[in-house]
């Protein structure tokens, strides 16, 4: 059985009715009726971001609810990619697989040995199309949630991330072995440095805040794999790994 196109839009759906009608951007209707070529009382899902969906149809310039909004609740323990800049678009493909694997939340790091630099004129543009991948991503995953995406930040400042961070580095205790000792947190930052990785002095200063080094296996991944692959160890770890 084929599935509906799901789509999210700005507009907050709590305590939305059945029949009640949502009015669309001139971008969200662009991206129904142009981008994905929905013709006049097409059926979606659609989802605020925020944990709320429903079942719409298409109707002129709105999405007309169908069906009850059903809400999900946040998973627990929160799970964060905190990701240094990657060369190139690399940083796009993490930003695509981190969302579809269900990341909470994801902040984009400043690391020494980052090659890109984003100076003031372009981190907004950087954050709009941030923004955008995201958001296209959590349609592909069907995930009523979108991850907050914060940064750039200095590596130092990492510290100052609520809850629990735990950074990847080759030749330390295995990523398994250091989720386990924090499975009651609230919130779990996993941190993946860029192409060179972690200077020494970001290491220090990680460990010197109480953060836990893991490693992530035998081998050593491309940063922009490094983030998906501990992301999916965390989740199935953690207990967050269900068909729910």
């Amino acid at each position: 059985m084929s599935l509906v196109p799901y789509v999210h839009v700005d507009t907050a759906l709590t305590d939305r009715t059945t029949d009640e009608r949502i009015a669309l951007t001139d971008a969200e209707s662009h991206h129904l009726r142009r981008v994905l070529r929905l013709p006049e009382g097409a059926d979606v899902e659609v989802a605020d971001g925020i944990g709320n969906h429903a079942a719409a149809r298409l109707d002129g310039d709105d999405l007309v609810l169908s069906g009850d909004v059903a809400h999900r609740p946040a998973d627990h323990p929160e799970l964060w990619v905190a990701q240094a800049l990657p060369k190139g678009r690399k940083l796009e493909e993490v930003l695509r697989q981190v969302t579809e694997l269900g990341a909470d939340g994801i902040v984009v790091v400043a690391a020494q040995r980052s090659i890109p630099r984003l100076d003031a004129s372009k981190v907004a543009r950087a954050r709009q199309r941030w923004a955008g991948i995201v958001r296209a991503a959590s349609e592909q995953a069907r995930r009523p949630r979108r991850p907050s995406i914060t940064g750039p930040v200095a590596a130092a400042d990492l510290a100052d991330e609520p809850g629990r961070l735990v950074v990847a580095a080759p030749g330390w205790r295995a990523l398994p072995e250091v989720l386990a000792e924090h499975a009651t947190a609230q919130r779990v930052t996993l941190a993946i440095g860029p192409e060179g990785g972690w200077s020494d002095d970001e290491v220090a200063r990680f460990l010197d805040a109480g953060a836990a080094l893991a490693g992530l296996g035998p081998t050593v991944l491309r940063t922009e794999h490094a983030a998906a692959a501990a992301l999916a160890v965390a989740v199935a770890g953690l207990g967050r790994w269900s068909s729910t």
